[in-house]
């Protein structure tokens, strides 16, 4: 209203100072007519007074006085005609100069995008309710939903939620880099956000760049230190394995994603034939050690497949928890460097021990140039040694920047 106000005064002002010139001239020739009126009226008192004294005659005097007259009216109907002709023309330019002024504030403020604007604002509660019941959407109402809520994010810019939430309806409507800045700004707000960290990885995985699914990678054994279960973190990080060759972590992945789900689930038998064809892929390395692979800037990596001596296997607990570790091979530290932990399920088992998998942020598995590889399987979830518990290890040697292939045979039960 302030703006429709201010325009209404500064176009009153342009119409005004274009009459202005107009009124001006109306008025200089309003006073000829008068001037010359009062002239010919002195004019004809002159020609009376000529009459008195006999130096005109009555004709005469009367025709004089005629021509003064029709000249004098001549005057005024040209003044007229003339005032008629310009105000025509002022009013043609007024309603011309009106005319494009309007056109162009239509054009150019674009109101159908602020009243489009207006109208996601006032549809973000209904249309957010219609995404969180996962109900059919149309593209353009995804638009909307993302031009409202981005609204309500500049008046709440430390809303993490509604960060993730948009960066999800960016994602839905195929612009993955978009979708992407929304995720960081979500975790930058809150970093252990588990469903941010899986949108944004699959935000990564969907730009595709070799830099963008190393990322994700990480970004996902960040999730799985929060939640070791994770089924989506498993599966994606399974099949990312796949796609980059790492096909002895994706082994790994497949088994621990298998053992969180039970043998009636329609899954389970379509991750037993993933971990099959890796394990066929994989035999020959798995027999002895890897030569070490550069894995520059994600710090030392075992990969460890545990297998369990036949004689041992009856020995196995129905609910046993399996613990693969990495400790300090001179016994110095006891605390263990990387540690992973996961179901009992069929062996072989293949896991993976890196500085994801570290207990304390300046101790990690790239900290040791020596390492105790230990992998036990224990009744409960207490990851230290009891009798009865059965446990096999080797020791290696590390370098930061390696990843290296190993095999840990369960061989001996802890008296």
């Amino acid at each position: 209203m302030v703006f429709l106000g201010g325009a209404s005064i500064l176009l009153l002002v342009a119409l005004l100072l274009i009459s202005l010139p107009w009124l001006m001239r109306t008025k200089r020739v309003q006073q000829d007519v008068l001037t010359n009126t009062r002239l010919v009226n002195l004019r004809l008192s002159e020609l009376a007074v000529e009459q008195e004294q006999g130096l005109l005659s009555q004709s005469d005097r009367v025709q004089a006085e005629n021509e003064l007259k029709v000249a004098l009216l001549d005057e005024v109907k040209d003044s007229v005609a003339q005032q008629q002709s310009t105000l025509w023309i002022l009013v043609i330019g007024m309603s011309i100069g009106v005319a494009v002024a309007g056109t162009v504030y239509f054009k150019a403020n674009q109101l159908s995008q602020i009243n489009a604007w207006q109208d996601a604002i006032s549809r973000l509660p209904e249309l957010g309710k219609s995404i969180n019941n996962k109900q059919d959407i149309s593209s353009q109402e995804l638009q909307d939903f993302a031009l409202g809520l981005r609204t309500r994010l500049h008046e709440e810019p430390d809303n993490a939620v509604g960060w993730m939430l948009l960066g999800r309806v960016w994602g839905a409507l195929n612009q993955p880099q978009t979708a992407k800045d929304a995720f960081e700004k979500s975790i930058q707000l809150n970093p252990k956000s588990v469903g941010a960290l899986l949108s944004y990885a699959q935000a990564l995985i969907l730009i595709g760049s070799e830099g963008d699914i190393q990322q994700a990678k990480r970004v996902l054994r960040g999730v799985l230190e929060l939640e070791p279960d994770n089924v989506n973190a498993l599966g994606t990080l399974a099949v990312v394995s796949t796609e980059l060759g790492d096909k002895i972590s994706a082994q790994g992945y497949w088994q621990r994603l298998q053992a969180g789900l039970p043998p009636s689930d329609p899954n389970y038998a379509m991750v037993q034939q993933k971990i099959d064809e890796l394990a066929a892929n994989n035999s020959a390395d798995t027999q002895s050690a890897a030569a070490p692979t550069k894995v520059v800037g994600e710090g030392a990596r075992v990969v460890i497949t545990v297998q369990i001596d036949e004689v041992l296997l009856a020995k196995l607990p129905e609910n046993g928890i399996l613990f693969v570790f990495a400790q300090d091979a001179s016994g110095q530290v006891r605390m263990p460097a990387a540690v992973v932990k996961l179901p009992l399920t069929q062996f072989p088992v293949t896991v993976e021990l890196s500085d994801a998998n570290a207990m304390m942020a300046n101790y990690s598995l790239s900290s040791l140039s020596k390492a105790k590889l230990v992998a036990r399987v224990s009744r409960d979830e207490n990851v230290a040694q009891a009798a009865g518990e059965l446990q096999g290890e080797i020791t290696i040697d590390l370098q930061v920047d390696e990843l290296t292939q190993q095999t840990i045979l369960i061989d001996k039960e802890l008296m």
